[in-house]
């Protein structure tokens, strides 16, 4: 019985098994099918790297790091007891020679500054601040951040205000360094920024002028990010669609050869002054031709941050250490 064989082993066996066959052979073995319990672990907010998942719990008191294509997991509990709603983690690879690891980073807010810290995933989480001088600037929406080729990217501004002059903020796992990556476009103070990776191997962003271009909003697509060369922006979409964009929490996919993207957002709409306040979920459809669909998906009564994000999930046998 498989149960029976060593764990490397049996590593090694399912690492020669296609990733699409692994959901159907979670059912073969109780073993293979440890995901997070949804009944015991609601899920508040969500980073995707590598094909492994970073989950917070709504009490926000423990995080857990899964791949749902093997169900492995990795329960963390903070020992500084800091995992709270107003700290965010991030999960990036990290290259050793023709080795690499896992670290996680967390950034906790402060009126004055940015304080980030990093540990290794396989230690006692010891909390340490990153060899690079923190950035003087600020997260604009610190939990909608991307990863993409060993660097976590988030907007980013010198000033506290919302629709000011951003750019893009981003952290290097390996170097464990901080980088500035400019915005396109020739405006100086946007509404909205949202960021997305495009078949991992590009970043695209959702601007919404600030009072310029009305209810323009604009999609733009990053030259293949490497760190030798520099990076270069191009316009796939301009829309003038007073629906879309006025939420500062919309999340996007591209998909640049069918010339599609998939933008969701989530609306508070409370009639009354009641405390539970329905949100509803709303997500556009744009086709080459900027015709815009609306698909409503009605109220909920969840308040997590990230149970309406999209992003790109490609499924691997990555192994959490």
């Amino acid at each position: 019985m498989m149960t029976m064989l060593p764990d490397n082993l049996v590593e090694e066996i399912l690492s020669r098994v296609p990733a699409t066959c692994l959901k159907r052979l979670r059912s073969t073995c109780k073993l293979w099918n440890d995901p997070v319990c949804s009944a015991q672990f609601r899920i508040s907010h969500v980073f995707h790297c590598d094909g492994l998942l970073l989950c917070t719990s709504e009490s926000y008191n423990r995080i857990v790091v899964w791949n749902p294509c093997t169900g492995q997991t990795k329960w963390i509990t903070d020992p500084t007891d800091r995992v709270m709603y107003w700290v965010t983690y991030t999960l990036g690879r990290c290259y050793q020679e023709n080795n690499y690891s896992y670290k996680l980073l967390r950034h906790v807010p402060c009126y004055e500054k940015l304080i980030f810290e990093i540990c290794e995933i396989n230690s006692d989480l010891c909390w340490r601040i990153p060899h690079d001088v923190t950035p003087d600037c600020l997260l604009q929406v610190p939990h909608y951040s991307v990863y993409l080729k060993g660097k976590t990217y988030w907007c980013a501004s010198d000033s506290k205000e919302l629709d000011v002059c951003m750019h893009l903020l981003s952290f290097d796992y390996t170097t464990e360094r901080f980088g500035r990556l400019c915005l396109p476009g020739p405006y100086c103070r946007l509404h909205t920024v949202s960021l997305s990776v495009v078949r991992e191997e590009k970043l695209s962003v959702l601007l919404r002028p600030h009072d310029r271009l009305g209810n323009k909003i604009e999609i733009w697509i990053s030259s293949p990010i490497d760190d030798s060369k520099a990076v270069s922006w191009s316009k796939i979409f301009a829309l003038d669609d007073p629906r879309l964009g006025y939420c500062t929490r919309t999340s996007f996919l591209v998909d640049d050869e069918k010339k599609i993207v998939t933008c969701r957002e989530r609306w508070i709409r409370s009639p009354d002054n009641t405390k539970a306040k329905p949100y509803y979920v709303l997500q556009y459809i744009v086709g080459e031709d900027n015709e815009v669909t609306l698909l409503d998906f009605g109220a909920s009564s969840q308040s997590h941050l990230h149970s309406q994000l999209l992003f790109n999930y490609v499924p691997s046998l990555v192994h959490i250490q």
